[in-house]
């Protein structure tokens, strides 16, 4: 496989990272699993891309022009994706493959490669256990170790199916004003993820986010790393 390192990005969006790796997407077809509400799946759309969102907690739409392009967000398990063989022409894991349970890892990438055309490429963006947000969500939801298992499956799993992997970094940039507002996104948080209102409002998650905020002011960075995999060339 050739492997190569294009460069750190900075501090981008999510949509302007995947569209570095990826180049345009107009009229490209693109699923994007574990979408989350849906952000990403209408960005793209909006694009000019016709995109289905699969994730296990939403709540189905219908398909839906948007701009040149359109989308529809389903309910289904990463590695049981109801699409036909080889018509994908990417396959997004964006912070979601963390999320797989790790038994599922390698059946959720093998399905990723089954949806793909041969000349398809699957991008994934995980956030890095480091950074200030990390420092202070480990206190009640660390993932460390969920992380670690899906970037060990994406080189047992992801590398084998592709001839080429592409590795890139940036930086999420998150804005808090003071810790009411860092708390009440952690708690709208809790519909992905298991931990609870009462962990994320500890005292030591408190002093640890005062003394993240004297030192960076209101910015919480979270690096990002992406691995997008292809066909030769």
């Amino acid at each position: 496989m050739a492997e190569s390192f294009v460069h750190d990005l900075g501090a981008v969006s999510h949509l302007d990272a995947l569209l570095a790796m990826v180049g345009t997407v107009a009229g490209r077809r693109i699923i994007d699993i574990g979408c989350g509400e849906g952000h990403l799946t209408r960005a793209l759309a909006k694009l000019g891309a016709h995109v289905t969102g699969y994730d296990p907690f939403i709540a189905p739409t219908e398909e839906t022009g948007l701009g040149a392009g359109s989308y529809r967000l389903a309910r289904a398990p990463a590695d049981a994706i109801p699409e036909p063989d080889h018509e994908a022409d990417l396959v997004l894991f964006v912070f979601s493959l963390h999320h797989v349970p790790e038994a599922k890892l390698s059946g959720a990438l093998a399905e990723a490669g089954r949806l793909l055309k041969p000349s398809g490429r699957l991008y994934v963006a995980e956030p890095l256990a480091q950074g200030p947000h990390q420092y202070i969500m480990e206190l009640f939801h660390d993932e460390t170790a969920v992380r670690r298992a899906a970037a060990a499956a994406l080189t047992r799993s992801a590398r084998p199916q592709f001839a080429t992997h592409k590795i890139a970094t940036y930086t999420e940039t998150r804005h808090f004003g003071d810790f009411d507002a860092f708390a009440e996104r952690m708690t709208a948080n809790r519909r992905f993820n298991v931990y609870t209102k009462e962990a994320v409002l500890a005292p030591a998650v408190r002093r640890r986010f005062d003394e993240t905020f004297a030192k960076y002011g209101g910015r919480f960075d979270q690096p990002v790393r992406i691995d997008c995999f292809g066909p030769p060339g």
